[in-house]
């Protein structure tokens, strides 16, 4: 005999929890944008605060940024080659990132005011697992 829709439908809602807890990350994979800076020896102390506080604030004017997070480098091994300042940022996609964040023009408008005041930056992207 020949399963009811609704034993067929029982079986299918299992399977995709099954699915679920097996692969919870799966559809929630998401793309860490991750920028650090060395500042120019000469760079005033107000000036890296303020930049501190402009990067936080882009993702009040830039609603693909999922998550900001900053924090200054604390490694007792001495690779950091002078780079101090690292800044997180969380997308959902490589869109987000490319054809909203990228451009937008507050984003553009910090990298500019950054100019006067870093020696060097480092970018590194990654889907996280």
């Amino acid at each position: 005999m020949g399963k009811t829709e609704k034993e067929v439908k029982k079986e299918i809602v299992e399977e995709q929890k099954e699915i679920a807890i097996t692969n919870p990350m799966e559809d929630e994979k998401l793309l860490r944008h991750v920028v650090i800076f060395k500042f120019n020896d000469d760079a005033p102390e107000a000036e890296v605060e303020k930049i501190n506080k402009s990067f936080g604030e882009l993702q009040n004017h830039i609603p693909v940024i999922q998550d900001f997070e900053w924090g200054l480098n604390d490694s007792p091994e001495d690779f950091h080659q002078g780079f101090t300042h690292c800044y997180f940022l969380t997308f959902k996609s490589e869109e987000d990132r490319d054809s909203i964040y990228t451009p937008h023009p507050k984003h553009q408008e910090f990298v500019a005011s950054l100019q006067p005041y870093l020696e060097k930056v480092f970018v590194v992207d990654y889907w996280a697992n």
